[in-house]
């Protein structure tokens, strides 16, 4: 049966009345209005119907089958059980008059990003490369393969970060020695595994890009990956190997400047900590307090290596955007000020800009500096750096709501007591004491649950955790489908799902499942991270 805007409006609004007095009373019961909560693109109806779908993520393919039923429920409020929590979820679609056609994902996509546009992000690249897991035994830290099986043994002090484009690891030996190890176990220097890096490469922009930092007689110069010499040994060091045809390096007076790829010395930077250039800025710092490798430009930088599947990779991730403490500026490629640190707050920058907060107030300013959403009494939420969407606090409110970081304008209201971004078209709101996963495109409720839960970020996968606190982990799809559930209280602990993997604590050691909840590598070790 098909149903206009109008009348679909309608049936939502009925609905969250009906929800909001099952939230509210404590001694009666409620009849609810049910609407659809199928995955049929073309056809609306007015009957709850749950149907179970053949779902992927990543590489892993399940399938999970509920029986087709149809639910009229009167319930009296109480304790939340899993079944009052389902039959909670099938009432999806009363959200949707606060939200539906306001949030419109995909519709700005920073032209770096475009590659990933409407879909769920392929991040195998590590599992490619036979890499699954760091993992701790003994006090050291190793990395196990998808089968379980041990790729690099357990000792090391730390694993710093993976390139996920060959493969290599690198490792913290001790205090002072970082080492570079194949997948095969084997270690290699620094500068072989910027070498295996530049042959993984398809275009490099800058040719410079491309060259390698080299000591000879206590000076340091730059050479090609075939060991041609193309800037002579006379820096006293490098601080950042090329990235866009700069390098910020210390001269022979020891003053930290940018060259180009022909060695010429370009401008002063503006301080003594400089980091590489990404999307035509750099980061500078005039002191660190605080300090997170999240903020770094780009990821973790090493030897001009930018990393990847540690700390970042090219997936959608949320989280991060968050300020630290540093006190950060940026710089365009002709060392001219774009963004000054002496502003009091600057968060790290994304592709869209970043929050600043100066004088009480916050603001966003696009990557030119100019301000976008116009500074006022805010707090800063969740950034969903895919869509270019701002979770803000309304501090007179104390409600929050979503701008779009490319106009400014708001797309959501103050209305809700929590929002944060679950993935590249997820939300989760918190509004009337329900927590809802939304389909940010539609506006639809697709899984409803108590406050208490925690409905973990998506991230780059398909599935992702639900829980209370330590208790009642649930697996669920990124349409609200229950994939597994851990009945027998067996779990204490998960990390978010990668590749369809997650690492999970069991009886006080850590493992890896499935996302159909199957354990692949058995729960022995002292820690486990996804890579």
């Amino acid at each position: 049966m098909k149903l206009n805007k109008k009348s679909l409006l309608v049936a939502c609004v009925l609905v969250a009345m009906s929800t909001s007095a099952f939230a509210a009373s404590t001694t009666t019961s409620t009849s609810t209005t049910t609407v659809t909560n199928t995955d049929t693109p073309t056809s609306t109806s007015t009957r709850v119907t749950r149907e179970q779908h053949s779902t992927s993520a990543s590489s892993t393919t399940w399938k999970s089958e509920e029986t087709h039923r149809t639910t009229s429920t009167s319930t009296s409020v109480g304790v939340m059980t899993p079944q009052k929590l389902e039959e909670r979820s099938a009432m999806a679609g009363y959200i949707a008059a606060d939200v539906s056609d306001v949030l419109n994902p995909y519709r700005d996509v920073p032209k770096s990003l475009k590659s990933g546009k409407g879909m769920t992000f392929k991040n195998d690249e590590v599992l490619e490369h036979g890499l699954l897991a760091s993992m701790k035994q003994g006090g050291k830290w190793g990395i196990i393969r998808p089968d379980g099986t041990v790729a690099i043994e357990p000792k090391y002090k730390e694993i710093r970060d993976v390139d996920y484009k060959t493969g290599n690891v690198l490792a913290q030996v001790d205090k002072k020695t970082e080492t570079w190890v194949t997948p095969k176990g084997v270690e290699i220097s620094e500068e072989e595994a910027l070498k295996d890096r530049i042959k993984q490469e398809v275009t490099q922009e800058y040719a410079s890009d491309g060259f390698v930092e080299f000591k000879q007689k206590g000076k340091y110069g730059f050479k090609t990956a075939d060991d041609k010499v193309v800037i002579e040994p006379q820096f006293r060091q490098v601080l950042t190997g090329f990235s866009e045809d700069r390098a910020f390096v210390k001269n022979a007076k020891g003053k930290i400047v940018a060259i180009d790829g022909t060695g010429k010395e370009l401008f002063v930077a503006p301080s003594k900590e400089i980091y590489g250039y990404r999307n035509g800025l750099a980061e500078y710092r005039r002191s660190v307090s605080g300090f997170n490798l999240g903020g770094l430009v780009g990821g973790f930088i090493v030897g001009g290596i930018v990393g990847g599947a540690l700390l970042g990779g090219h997936h959608y991730h949320v989280g991060g955007f968050v300020y630290d403490g540093a006190k950060r500026g940026y710089i365009d490629r002709n060392g001219n000020i774009v963004i000054d640190s002496k502003k009091d707050k600057v968060w790290p920058m994304t592709s869209y800009g970043t929050v600043i907060k100066d004088s009480g107030k916050l603001c966003f300013v696009n990557r030119k500096g100019e301000i976008v959403i116009q500074p006022g009494d805010y707090d800063a939420g969740e950034m969903d750096k895919f869509n270019g969407l701002l979770a803000l606090k309304d501090n007179s409110s104390d409600k929050w709501g979503v701008f779009d970081v490319s106009t400014g304008k708001q797309v959501v209201s103050f209305k809700y007591d929590s929002i944060s971004f679950a993935g590249t078209d997820r939300l989760v709101v918190v509004k009337d004491h329900v927590k809802n996963l939304i389909n940010m495109s539609t506006g639809k409720s697709l899984y409803s649950a108590q406050t208490e839960a925690t409905i973990e970020p998506f991230n780059s996968d398909t599935v992702t955790w639900v829980h209370t606190g330590k208790d009642a982990y649930t697996i669920i799809d990124n349409d609200g489908h229950v994939l597994f559930r851990d009945t027998n209280n067996s779990i204490e602990d998960v990390k978010s799902f990668n590749h369809g993997f997650s690492s999970v604590k069991s009886k006080g050691k850590w493992g890896v499942m499935n996302a159909k909840g199957e354990w692949v590598v058995q729960p022995t070790y002292e820690a486990v991270n996804i890579l």
